[in-house]
């Protein structure tokens, strides 16, 4: 049986840090030495949760809890950032949800379901995107109809938590952006399954922002990604209604 573990980056053992790399490489296979490094250090203060068998790292996740004020409740209330998620190529199941259910249910409760939290995610791939606003309702970038609610800026929420940690932000109308240090992937092969969503609003957004480029018949997942934020609040009735959030 698979078993879930956490960790810190410098909890590794030798072997972990090895499969992981090899599931950055798998992934990003433009980046340098640096960015893989990267993302094995304490640098981001990530959570690693590995899926695990028999010594083998079937897939990680990358997260991280703080308890912040935000600009979506009075008080501080847990945010949850998203980070990445690696899946080794012969494991067919769901990485990012079995291991952020045990993780949320070790860290936040057992009950997490029902807790108010705000989440944060960097992404670059439509369908994880699409996966974030079912999690997440409420959320920033709101794409499509909405129903008509609150604003709230956020523009400094964010350069808080990710501009003051490093990541090149660019603000464009209602969005805000994170510049990517990696050089374009192609992912030509990989767009129906493993990128494209249900959605083709959301597709077309990621497109015509240039975050996925289809550039002489081949696709590439390009070096920008939409910085997404949503906050949910399952007892909260008036909060599962969809919110326009602007910056």
């Amino acid at each position: 049986m698979s078993q879930v573990i956490q960790r810190k980056p410098h909890e590794l053992s030798n072997k972990e840090k090895n499969q992981l790399k090899n599931l950055q490489k798998r992934y990003y296979p433009t980046a340098n030495e640096e960015y893989i490094n990267t993302r094995l250090s304490n640098t981001y203060d990530f959570d690693i949760i590995l899926l695990k068998y028999h010594g083998i790292v079937l897939g990680a996740s990358y997260f991280k809890l703080d308890k912040l004020k935000t600009p979506f409740y009075n008080k501080k209330n847990w945010v949850v950032y998203f980070g990445q998620a690696l899946k080794n190529e012969y494991y067919q199941g769901s990485v990012i949800w079995r291991t952020g259910h045990w993780y949320a249910k070790k860290n936040i409760s057992y009950i997490y379901p029902i807790k108010r939290a705000v989440g944060l995610s960097v992404i670059s791939t439509p369908k994880v995107f699409e996966h974030f606003t079912k999690l997440f309702k409420n959320h920033f970038p709101n794409l499509g109809s909405y129903e008509e609610g609150k604003s709230f800026s956020i523009a400094n929420f964010l350069r808080n938590t990710y501009g003051k940690k490093g990541v090149q932000l660019k603000f464009d109308s209602n969005y805000c952006f994170a510049i990517l240090d990696f050089d374009p992937i192609d992912i030509t092969d990989d767009w129906e399954r493993h990128y494209k969503a249900k959605n083709e609003a959301i597709n077309e957004f990621f497109i015509k922002n240039e975050i996925i480029k289809f550039q002489d018949s081949r696709i590439f997942d390009n070096n920008i990604a939409i910085i997404a934020c949503g906050y949910r609040n399952p007892l909260n009735f008036t909060s599962k209604q969809k919110v326009h959030i602007q910056i």
